[in-house]
């Protein structure tokens, strides 16, 4: 059972209105709640702290500019052990109600679709998690229980011919042609 005084993001609300209002939410998502971050880690114990700060810039664009943090537990995928990674991504994001809104906004900010002014919350936090996720999870080469090679397989710099060699020949046979 969770504890009462866990303050949890809610799932649902009107970014808009929000925005209008220059709303700052502080709370929890937890990981057992999101069902495809939770394939990707290992443990599914936590939660991803979000601090989200939404408004409208002089452009007249809401906005909602956050901060997360999250500690989870992966699968390295040199040893199969898990291990911790910390990610903490920001963002910036315009929200929007359609796809032609989102292709004018500025450089400066993602587009985040609200339908019929409801944004799913919770699911765009579990996006942001996701998309920071490492693309093959691992420990640093130090802390791996698999021991790599110092070298590429065997072929050390200066070892061998160099595979240029003949195209040096052939430069220096056609300035004796001249």
């Amino acid at each position: 059972m969770r504890p009462m005084s866990e303050k949890l993001i809610p799932e649902h609300i009107d970014p808009f209105r929000y925005a209008e209002q220059g709303l700052l939410l502080e709370g929890g998502v937890h990981i057992v709640d999101m069902p495809r971050l939770k394939e990707a880690v290992h443990d599914h114990q936590g939660l991803v702290w979000a601090v989200l700060q939404f408004g409208v810039d002089e452009q007249g664009i809401h906005f909602l500019r956050g901060n997360l943090k999250a500690t989870l537990v992966l699968q390295c995928q040199r040893c199969m052990e898990p291990f911790i990674c910390e990610i903490i991504p920001h963002f910036a994001l315009g929200i929007v109600n359609t796809l032609d809104e989102a292709n004018t906004l500025p450089e400066q900010y993602e587009p985040a679709l609200a339908r019929e002014n409801d944004l799913a919350l919770r699911e765009l936090i579990e996006d942001e998690i996701i998309l920071n996720l490492p693309i093959i999870p691992r420990h640093e080469p130090e802390a791996c229980q698999v021991k790599l090679p110092l070298t590429d397989s065997g072929w050390e710099q200066g070892k061998g011919e160099n595979p240029f060699h003949v195209l040096e020949s052939l430069k220096h046979d056609r300035k004796g042609e001249r």
